[in-house]
């Protein structure tokens, strides 16, 4: 691995060890913090929320700028206060203000690191998906230490976890190489104007809005199992150790396809990865909406390195084909905000009346999400075939990331 694979490995690993914990713990930090359940989905959802207008408005201005690792310093130090002040604040106020900062900022700099990823990978000729693995791996790590050290010490931990983490994500974005002094002089007033008009471009595309289609319903398929996956297992008698043991089956998974990424692309392809992605999706949540012996339950977990893993491979192999590279940044955001905000914000809010009435069954509603997901990839597969789906003459500086 090149020096600057490994430092961007080094900011993946940040980065997951934030996730690792944010995911399991924050939503049960903030109720130990005394925030009602009202409170806490102001939190969340308006994080939410507001990822879809900040993530792209971002991307557009990174991508004008043609300096993502600035927008990402600037992101990360807005979570390292946030964090910060969570470990001191009391007021309910405060603890929603910073809640709803922090979420959103981490939200948004998440693209701009696979942006960067990727074209890096592409530019120095490193696979990118052994870049991303750290990610996966320290998001593991991340869920059992932080487990152990809440339960030994308490919630208290979570924010100062976080906290440290994001510092660790200053730090390792500041390794990343800074854009070179003798780059020309930017008109960013022209650039924000040439950058909003191919944006709005791409979004006319109807190969881009198929691949937003193909890649949001796969990604959005987990919706009723990050949602309810842990709730349903309880229910159906399976012990906390069980749970903590099937749960980390998927990521394991999914790093193992990640180490292969290069020649899993140069096999399969973006398109049929995210068919694959679809297929995947299809096979495990009907396998789970039956509540099948324990066998079948890893089996269905071992599925996530299609589910999720194929399908990312595919997006952001898709991008980085099919995107020039002065707009990688935006493309990203707005594949993350149409997944995680808008496709998997409904499918979790129609997961939870279904659960409360099936059960388990509301898999077959992620089962169809997946089938929907095959059916714009293969419409994809007949539009694009490598090719860019926009030019822009204005291509960036060779060494800016």
């Amino acid at each position: 691995m090149n020096g600057i694979a490994r430092r961007l490995g080094m900011s993946q690993a940040a980065s997951g060890l934030t996730s690792g914990v944010f995911t399991p713990f924050f939503g049960a930090w903030l109720a130990w913090r005394g925030l009602s359940a009202d409170q806490i989905a102001v939190v969340l959802s308006a994080g939410l929320l507001l990822r879809v207008l900040v993530g792209p408005a971002v991307g557009i201005i990174a991508d004008a700028r043609n300096d993502r690792r600035t927008a990402m310093l600037v992101l990360y130090w807005v979570m390292l206060i946030g964090y910060g002040v969570l470990n001191f604040v009391a007021a309910p106020i405060f603890v929603v203000l910073a809640g709803i900062f922090t979420t959103v900022a981490m939200g948004t700099a998440l693209p701009l690191l696979e942006s960067v990823s990727v074209r890096l990978s592409e530019r120095y000729g490193f696979d990118y998906g052994r870049v991303r693995l750290w990610a996966s791996s320290a998001f593991v790590v991340a869920n059992i230490l932080s487990g152990a050290t809440i339960s030994v010490f308490g919630f208290w931990t979570a924010a100062s976890w976080l906290a440290s983490a994001s510092g660790l994500c200053v730090v390792t974005t500041l390794l990343l190489p800074k854009a070179p002094a003798d780059r020309p002089p930017v008109d960013l007033s022209a650039r924000l104007k040439a950058t909003f008009g191919e944006t709005r471009e791409l979004l006319r595309s109807g190969v881009f809005l198929l691949f937003l289609a193909a890649a949001s319903f796969d990604q959005a398929s987990h919706a009723f199992y990050y949602g309810y996956g842990g709730l349903h297992w309880r229910a159906l008698g399976y012990s906390g150790l069980l749970i903590g043991i099937l749960w980390p089956i998927g990521v394991f998974a999914e790093i193992a396809l990640l180490s292969q990424a290069r020649r899993v692309l140069r096999v399969i392809g973006p398109t049929r990865l995210l068919l694959y992605g679809g297929l995947g999706c299809v096979v495990r949540w009907t396998i789970l909406a039956f509540d099948p012996p324990l066998p079948f339950v890893v089996l269905a977990q071992l599925l996530h390195g299609a589910t999720f893993a194929l399908a990312h491979l595919g997006a952001m192999f898709f991008i980085l084909r099919a995107v020039p590279p002065r707009l990688a940044a935006t493309a990203q955001s707005l594949y993350f905000v149409c997944y995680s905000g808008l496709v998997m914000g409904l499918a979790t809010f129609a997961s939870g009346s279904i659960y409360a009435i099936y059960g388990g069954r509301a898999y077959l509603l992620m089962s169809a999400m997946g089938a929907v997901a095959m059916g714009f990839a293969l419409l994809l597969a007949r539009r694009w075939h490598g090719e860019r789906i926009i030019h822009s003459a204005d291509e960036e500086h060779p060494d800016t990331i």
